[in-house]
């Protein structure tokens, strides 16, 4: 009886803890989501992007905010390395959208984004 009682608590902890985990990723995902949501939609706004481009910005958008959470935790203990990663992470998003979207709209991106 006591060994049934052990195993029922022990498998109540598991659920828990995985509920917790899973839980935890699933708001991660959804921060990365909303912050690529409001940066493709704020440059569909300032660079008239068509339907297939607001998409594309929004896939590279959401790579690189869940490529940048993946940094953020595995090197939280680093944080010159972890920086120096985002950096690079940075340069990547910037190389993908000025091959989806072309330099000159990228220059009024930065543009803009410097002005405001």
């Amino acid at each position: 009886m006591i060994k049934t009682i052990k195993t029922r608590f022990m498998k109540k902890i598991v659920a828990v803890i995985a509920l917790t985990l899973f839980t935890i990723n699933g708001f991660a995902q959804n921060k990365s989501i909303t912050k690529a949501t409001k940066i493709s939609n704020e440059m569909t706004t300032v660079l008239s992007l068509n339907d297939e481009e607001k998409e594309k910005v929004y896939t590279i958008q959401l790579e690189r905010f869940t490529k940048a959470d993946k940094i953020r935790e595995a090197h939280k203990d680093d944080k010159e390395f972890m920086k120096s990663e985002l950096k690079k992470n940075i340069n990547r998003l910037w190389g993908k959208l000025k091959a989806t979207l072309g330099e000159e709209r990228m220059k009024a991106w930065g543009t803009y984004k410097r002005n405001n």
